[in-house]
């Protein structure tokens, strides 16, 4: 093997040492510093500024490229924070070399900023460059900030951006993208309150607390002493337990609400070092329970610690463990760990991505312990090799470190947990490569080389990560294990404390393995559609049970299962599903379901039959033509004569063939959807047949026939913030054409929970064309209507309704949402609100507002947790505007909504029209309130991407 080095002569970088000295304020939540810089100059070029990053200012508004980022991949939370949950950085004043300096504001960022240098930078000189600051604290919505009064202390002091051979890296903070900073030494001092516990970057120089943290260390932790221990009771609430060795050992504890403690009015201060490094963070917090062991590596002895809360004991009394093998593991497969200590924390449970890594230190928010927990740590460790040492521009090439390091990860687990990779890869990796095979089958790949923030949230996991892990392992498989595992270790050599770029990383393990990766380099940069296609394999089909998730690169599964159903005519259903679904989807897919109805001893059916044809260019996406097959009873005909039976349960038949063009967007990211689609509806339905009955002959049921064409052109936007849909409908035939505009819009309320929960306004506004006949019947059953369609308004047989031709009980409240949507139970005689001409509504739906809820005891709100909603309806019709009708211009319901499991609505009416109010009163005197009820069931809206959500499926 090719042996050198491999960094180029002309390879160059900055140097950037700090010197810290900060003081937390435990009450205010925020930290007062004073920072110095020995920033050298490296570079063949002269500078005349340096970009500074003021990451705390991310957290200042929610127009920030952070609070932009969150709201793309479906966060509100910090969108809708409150003021004192949100941070900032202030009481900044460079100098540099003890003169006062001037900051420009960089043009996009407000946490970015140019630091003006009043005398050229000439190359190989430095400058000292200092100012005070003061961070305000955030909320921890994404790796930095404070829970209470548990810190976690990252990004928080002004730092350079990167100047390398390609210029200056001046980059905003973002939750889905990470890093890309200068390597320096760290003296930091930290100042806080006596009762707090430090885990910290670097080695702690202070020997009374190093005592002291050792000896607490050397106790059982579940005996170390004034701590506050947590237990969790019913309602998930916690109590919090203040245990002194005498309480314990009288069994005598003291309890009081979880609130955050006022800090001693002593406070103590931290001295740490680390050198060689990019970084620096901290995490404080009176509630660390602490673990100390050493671990012998192959040139080193390294001290291991971990930090974390009581309640985590039984997840994490094995964590010393666990790291002591990650760094074991890495270090003997990359190379010597960087540093002479290690530390994994268990950090809050907020919303994280499971870890996240700094110099020497790791916080883990996974809150499992056991094999999740050990997998979690070895890679968050592993960091120290990819990303710590090999500082790459993560921001720009994140597979770098993040991918690299999950290859790691992955062989990792493999070797401690074989038993998980019997029969071949996990059921979990199983799932992830069909995905990723399906996105390419689809054309919604991108390349593994590209800026973080340009990934879907969806493809950052799967090609950051899982798709450079597959890559790895091709690349090892081309190379050998030996020879893969010598390259990568010379690479880690020579590119230790440097920045790597992918070029050399490819020149690298060209020269040490002298074998050229031209074609596996290639991938990195390119879609599945932009590389040559593999050959086909041809597949033998296997029969399985439910939904496959193995081996689908191996076999094509024809999968069965078990099924069930009912509706009011053929009452309980039993039978099957059989279908070929799987990942990747093919672009042939078919699904059938026999049901045999128990009590009309009918074979019932549902099949579905879809062919995809991805379209490569212009601005069609694909091309979805398909078609569903079904036929249930829809209704019972009752004849009271002795020589027929008391009811007949008749069928419908339906065929809907269907071309859908899905419109492409600009940008994959992109949360808009657009689409046109044709259907045709042949539909078939038994009825009486009046002109029979009389002969009593066996045609008294007969068959009709009938057909429907509808166009459909539908824009939705499903962003997190302030969602939207408009639909235009038109269904046409020979008698009529009905066209129907309907729009949602989605108002979020101010929520820091991240709960979905707002006002959703619809508006309908519809118009109905008589082509042939006027005649009312032949036509009826199509009219608009502002109340919701019954069953027998279902005139396309697209919902489920549980009795759909019942005009009498419970059944027949059932309605659908269409049309005007009012939610009355009972259509009204004399057909108010029924029109052949138009009609216009707006339906206002939302959650009940904090501010009523707070009506309520908490007790109410926590122990019967139900889903109400409350519904207005307003609407309007062309007969009501006729002078000669007697009938109000605008009707109006409005009442409570209890929505079930998303897709089962009850409506209660509390208030409505007078028209509606006298027709219950005359027709249902002393039941009025219970035939108002209405309910819906919408289960033919569901969709499996949405409920696995951003899982493209």
């Amino acid at each position: 093997m090719a042996q050198g080095n491999f960094v180029p002569a002309s390879y160059w970088q900055q140097k950037v040492d700090y010197n810290i000295k900060v003081q937390l304020d435990d009450i205010l939540h925020s930290l007062d510093g004073y920072e110095e810089i020995a920033y050298t100059n490296h570079s063949p070029d002269t500078l005349h500024f340096i970009w500074f990053h003021l990451w705390p200012n991310a957290y200042k508004n929610d127009r920030t490229a952070f609070s932009e980022q969150l709201l793309k991949n479906d966060r509100t939370d910090f969108y809708f924070s409150k003021e004192e949950n949100r941070g900032y950085i202030s009481n900044l004043s460079f100098k540099v070399n003890n003169i006062k300096a001037d900051t420009q504001q960089h043009q996009q960022y407000i946490d970015v900023v140019k630091l003006m240098l009043k005398e050229p930078l000439f190359p190989g000189q430095s400058i000292n460059i200092a100012t005070s600051f003061h961070v305000k604290l955030p909320y921890n919505f994404s790796r930095s900030g404070h829970v209470k009064q548990n810190y976690q202390i990252t990004q928080w002091y002004p730092k350079p951006a990167v100047y390398d051979n390609k210029g200056w890296h001046p980059m905003p903070y973002l939750d889905q993208g990470e890093f890309y900073s200068e390597f320096g030494n760290y003296d930091v001092q930290i100042t806080l309150p006596q009762n707090y516990i430090v885990a910290a970057s670097g080695i702690l120089q202070t020997e009374a607390e190093k005592t002291k943290l050792l000896g607490i260390a050397a106790l059982e932790p579940i005996k170390q002493e004034n701590y506050i221990y947590y237990n969790k009771k019913r309602d998930n609430k916690f109590t919090t337990v203040v245990k002194s060795t005498s309480a314990a050992k009288n069994k005598n504890f003291k309890t009081k609400e979880s609130i955050a403690p006022k800090s001693a009015a002593t406070l103590k201060t931290l001295h740490y070092q680390l050198n060689n490094a990019h970084d620096f963070a901290w995490f404080a917090s009176k509630q660390f329970l602490v673990q100390h062991d050493t671990v012998q590596l192959e040139n080193k002895s390294v001290d291991v610690f971990a930090y974390y809360p009581p309640w985590q004991y039984e997840n994490w009394k094995t964590s010393i463990a666990y790291a002591k093998n990650g760094l074991k593991f890495y270090d003997k497969h990359v190379g010597n760990y960087p540093y002479s200590t290690a530390s994994v924390l268990s950090g809050p449970q907020t919303i994280g991505s499971g870890g996240m890594e700094y110099p020497s230190i790791t916080l883990i928010t996974t809150q499992g312990g056991g094999q999740e927990l050990d997998a979690v740590i070895a890679h968050e460790l592993g960091h120290n090799w990819f990303y710590g040492s090999l500082a790459s521009n993560e921001r720009a090439h994140a597979w770098m470190d993040e991918g690299m390091n999950s290859f790691y990860e992955k062989k990792y687990t493999a070797e401690k947990y074989p038993p998980a990779k019997k029969g071949g890869i996990s059921t979990e990796e199983s799932i992830e490569k069909s995905v990723i095979k399906n996105l390419e089958n689809i054309g919604k790949d991108q390349p593994i080389d590209l800026p973080a923030d340009s990934f879907t949230m969806v493809n950052y996991g799967l090609f950051v990560y899982e798709k450079t892990a597959v890559w790895m392992q091709q690349l090892e498989q081309q190379l050998g294990k030996p020879l893969f595992e010598k390259s990568m270790k010379n690479y880690y050599a020579q590119w230790q404390f440097k920045h790597p770029y992918p070029e050399n990383f490819k020149q690298s393990i060209q020269t040490a393995s002298n074998q050229p990766l031209d074609s596996l380099y290639t991938q990195l940069f390119t879609t599945a559609a932009q590389r040559t296609p593999p050959p086909a394999v041809n597949k033998p089909y296997r029969l399985a049970a439910f939904f496959p998730f193995k081996n689908t690169d191996k076999y094509r599964f024809i999968s069965l299962s078990p099924m069930i159903g009912y509706n009011a005519y053929d009452n309980l259903m039993i039978g099957g599903m059989i279908h070929n679904y799987e990942l990747p989807l093919s672009k042939f897919n078919f699904l059938a379901i026999p049901l045999y109805g128990t009590q009309t001893s009918r074979l019932n059916y549902y099949a579905r039959v879809a062919y995809k044809i991805p379209v490569k260019k212009g601005f069609l996406d694909n091309i979805n033509i398909n078609s569903s097959f079904s036929s249930f009873s829809y209704k019972h005909i009752d004849f009271n004569d002795s020589l027929f039976p008391a009811h007949y349960n008749v069928q419908f038949f339906k065929i809907d063939p269907t071309i859908r063009f899905n419109i492409r967007n600009k940008y994959l990211a992109s949360s808009v959807k657009k689409l046109i689609q044709l259907k045709t509806f042949f539909i078939g339905e038994q009825d009486y047949n009046s002109k029979s009955v009389k002969g009593y002959d066996s045609s008294f049921i007969q068959r009709t026939n009938r057909n429907l064409v509808q166009l459909k052109l539908r824009l939705e936007d499903f962003k997190a913030l302030y969602p939207y849909n408009v639909d235009l409908t038109i269904d046409a035939n020979k008698d009529f054409a009905r066209a129907g505009l309907t729009a949602n819009y989605f108002f979020n309320y101010a929520s820091e929970q991240q709960d979905g929960k707002g006002l959703n306004v619809r508006f309908f506004a519809g118009k109905f064309f008589h082509i042939g006949s006027q005649y009312q019947y032949e036509t009826a059953r199509y009219f608009l209507n502002l109340t919701g369609p019954r069953g027998n308004e279902d005139y396309t047989y697209s919902n489920y309704f549980i009795g759909r031709g019942d005009f009498e009980g419970a059944n027949s409240q059932q309605l659908m949402e269409r049309d005007g949507f009012f939610k009355v139970g009972k259509e009204l005689q004399g057909q108010v609100g029924k029109t052949d001409k138009w009609l216009s509504a707006v339906n206002f739906t939302g959650d009940i507002p904090k501010f009523v809820q707070r009506l309520f005891p908490d007790a109410v709100i926590r122990h019967f947790p139900l889903p109400f909603k409350f519904f207005v309806d307003i609407g309007t019709y062309a007969e009501a505007w006729d002078p000669t009708v007697n009938t109000p211009r605008f009707l109006y319901d409005a009442g409570i909504q209890i929505s079930l499991l998303k897709y089962v609505n009850i409506y209660l009416p509390l208030m409505y029209s007078q028209v509606y109010r006298d027709y219950y009163n005359s027709v249902f005197p002393g039941k009025s309130f219970g035939k108002s009820i209405s309910f819906s069931i919408d289960i033919q809206n569901i969709q499996l991407n949405k409920l696995v959500k951003n899982v493209p499926l």
